[in-house]
Formats: structure tokens, C-alpha cells, sequence
């Protein structure tokens, strides 16, 4: 691993402190009332851009505001106009914030920037699990008073937008710097839904947005049926994720409650099988929770995930305010990278390349540090 991936990894697992004279441009003193959190993964951090500009510039998501904080080694400070990220006091990398116009727009409310160039929205934060009491114990989706049901037209006027108006693509980061955002997908996300919501409210978003932008579009799901992985993919998929989670029956019962009544583990891996044969290989993804079972189960849980020929997409658990895991500690550095240590094995012997994936979690890259492991993976790989 390179010192790029170790610090990478290190942000995951332990966020940063916010210096005060930074900490209002940064992070909100509270949570969005709904709608903007998406799963709480993603939402609660920002995307630090790391050594801004060079050839080794890299995205990470970084938690931000979130329990534990107080004792990560990493700060955010802007040092002589410039940002920086300190570990134990001393400088070790430039890091920046892009934040795009039209983030400072309403399109914000329905579209967000995620990562370098990916377009993140949250169809609902309405879930069913969480209305039942069963809901993943990590997820904060239902987080404020307000309930967010996005209607398709206007999503997709959303993206029309921002792709046809450089202006709206603009940005300025945090030490003052400019350019401009060249789009390369969109990533669609919800609470779970049953199976007929889901098919209705992907199909129609996909198809509207397909109507004003060919960008490739990946949702994220529960298992369905092939007959409605055929349907979402005719509507303009490209990509899909059933993420798993956790893969021990111990920790699904535990973690997932209501996922793991509902949809077993095979439900799951048939669904990637399904969708890898539809939609070709490196399209299909499923994202494994690092911290929550032990690292073992989470190897076997990508293992089994590889083998449909489905992409496994490793993220330390991110404790967060409001969550039920609000005070379960996240996983150790050494932990995590262990998991990516086995992670680069898993990928190799199943001949998968993760360069290729069109849409999604995976091609934005800033929960994972897979597209920094990638390079050097892809000599002895393909």
C-alpha cells in the first residue's frame, strides 16, 4: 500500500477535526432536516480533494461531523491561504473542498456533488424498515422531521441544469481557487422500498433523466426479481449495487434487522448474478461494512460477493449522530487494512477491474480508496 492509500484509509476510519476558522465553511452545526444525508454514509463527511492538481490528486469523503472526532490524529486547518491536512500537528498533505454553484442553489435540495464528478440524489428518505423499527442500525436516511419524496420531472430538470449551465458547475474551494465540474455519471440512492416502489420510482427517474442527459446512471437497491433488473436496465441503467452490508447471519440479524428478514444473503447474491449477466461484467457492486462483525466475516462477505462477478466496494463503518450505532466505535486503521489487503487478493483472483465500472459508488471512488489501490493491482491483474 502506497503512504496515499494508508492516509486515505486513516481519514475513513477516523475523520478530521475541524479547525474553528474553517469549521462554518466546512460542516453544519447539525444534520439537514431530511433529504440531503442520504444513507448518513457519504452525507455526513465532505469530499477532500488531496494534493489538489497533481497526478496523484485524490477524492476522499471524510467524516466531519460525527461522534468521535475529538480523538482523530487528523485536523483541517488553512495555513497562509492554503488548506491543509495535519496529523499530530505536522502538515502532511494539501486538501481542498470544491464546492460547485449550484450547491448554493434549490438544485441542491434534489441534486449533490459527490466525489470528483458524480451526481448524488436521494429519490425518498422514507424507508420501511425504519418505519417498522427494523431499520439498519448504521443509517440515519430518516434523520429531521421532513419527508422528501423527489418527483422524477423534477429531478431530472435538476440535471438538465446543472449539465447544460457551466456557470451552475463552477466552483470555488475553500482557500479560493476555481474551475469548473465535468460531470461523468449520476448515482441514485433511496430508503428501501418494497419491490414495486422501487421498480416505479428507479424506472421513472432513469427514464426521465435519460430523456435530457446520456450520462451513465447507477441506482442503488434491494434484491429484485431479473424480470425488474431487465426493466431498470431498459429504462437507461448501467450500473446497480445490492449492498450487503455485513455477511455473517449474527451481525445481519443484529445490524440489518429488517433487511435480513426480508432478504436473505442468497437473495442478495442471485440478485448480483442476475445482474452481472444483463448488464455485463464490473457494472454490479455491493458495498461491505467494515467494523461491524468480525473482519474475517467481511472477507468471506467479498469473497461470496466476487464470485457472482460482482464488484465488492469495502467502507469503514462511519459511526453517526442520530443513529442507533451513534456510539459503536468505527474500526481501527489496522482493521480496515487488513480488509483491503484481502480486498486486492479477492479482486485479482476473480479477475475483476474496477477502471471499467460506467456508474456508482465504485467509479466516484471517495468511501474506498479503490481507486488508488487499482493501479498498481491492474499490473498483475490484467
Amino acid at each position: 500500500m502506497t503512504e496515499l492509500v494508508k492516509l486515505k484509509i486513516g481519514l475513513l476510519c477516523q475523520g478530521v477535526r475541524l479547525a474553528e476558522q474553517s469549521y462554518t465553511k466546512i460542516a453544519l452545526g447539525t444534520y439537514p432536516d431530511g433529504g440531503k444525508s442520504r444513507a448518513g454514509i457519504a452525507g455526513s463527511g465532505r469530499n477532500f480533494v488531496l494534493n489538489p492538481g497533481q497526478e496523484d490528486e485524490a477524492i476522499v469523503n471524510i467524516g466531519v461531523l460525527q461522534p468521535f472526532l475529538d480523538q482523530s490524529p487528523y485536523e483541517f486547518r488553512i495555513i497562509d491561504g492554503k488548506g491543509w491536512i495535519l496529523e499530530n500537528g505536522k502538515r502532511i498533505v494539501r486538501a481542498t473542498i470544491r464546492e460547485p454553484e449550484w450547491h448554493s442553489t434549490p438544485l441542491f435540495d434534489k441534486v449533490q456533488l459527490h466525489g470528483r464528478d458524480s451526481l448524488a440524489l436521494a429519490l425518498t428518505n422514507q424507508c420501511i424498515f425504519k418505519r417498522q423499527g427494523k431499520g439498519c442500525k448504521f443509517c440515519i436516511i430518516d434523520v429531521g422531521e421532513k419527508v422528501v419524496v423527489h418527483q422524477p420531472k423534477d429531478i431530472a430538470e435538476a440535471v438538465r441544469r446543472i449539465q447544460e449551465e457551466p456557470q451552475l458547475r463552477r466552483y470555488t474551494t475553500v482557500d479560493g481557487e476555481e474551475g469548473v465540474i465535468e460531470l461523468k455519471d449520476v448515482n441514485i440512492n433511496s430508503g428501501a422500498l418494497t419491490e414495486e416502489a422501487t421498480l416505479r420510482q428507479h424506472c421513472e427517474t432513469t427514464k426521465a433523466i435519460r430523456e435530457v442527459s446520456d450520462l451513465p446512471i447507477g441506482v442503488q437497491i434491494c434484491p429484485i426479481s431479473r424480470r425488474n433488473t431487465e426493466a431498470l436496465v431498459s429504462a437507461g441503467v448501467n450500473e446497480i449495487s445490492f449492498n450487503l452490508e455485513v455477511f455473517s447471519d449474527e451481525a445481519r440479524i443484529e445490524v440489518i434487522p429488517g433487511k435480513a428478514k426480508v432478504h436473505s444473503k442468497d437473495d442478495y447474491l442471485r440478485a448480483m448474478r442476475e445482474a452481472v449477466e444483463i448488464l455485463g461484467p464490473n457494472q454490479v457492486e455491493s458495498w461491505m461494512l467494515i467494523g461491524l462483525e468480525p473482519k474475517e466475516e467481511t472477507i468471506k462477505g467479498m469473497e461470496a460477493i466476487a464470485k457472482m462477478g460482482a464488484i465488492p466496494l469495502p467502507k469503514p463503518f462511519r459511526p453517526l449522530y442520530g443513529a442507533e450505532y451513534e456510539r459503536m466505535p468505527p474500526p481501527s486503521v489496522e482493521e480496515a487494512s487488513e480488509v483491503y489487503e484481502a480486498w486486492m487478493e479477492v479482486v485479482k483472483d476473480h479477475r475483476l477491474d474496477p477502471s471499467q465500472t460506467k456508474a456508482g459508488c465504485g467509479r466516484c471512488g471517495a468511501c474506498f480508496p479503490v481507486k488508488e489501490l487499482w493501479p498498481g493491482l491492474a499490473k498483475t491483474t490484467l
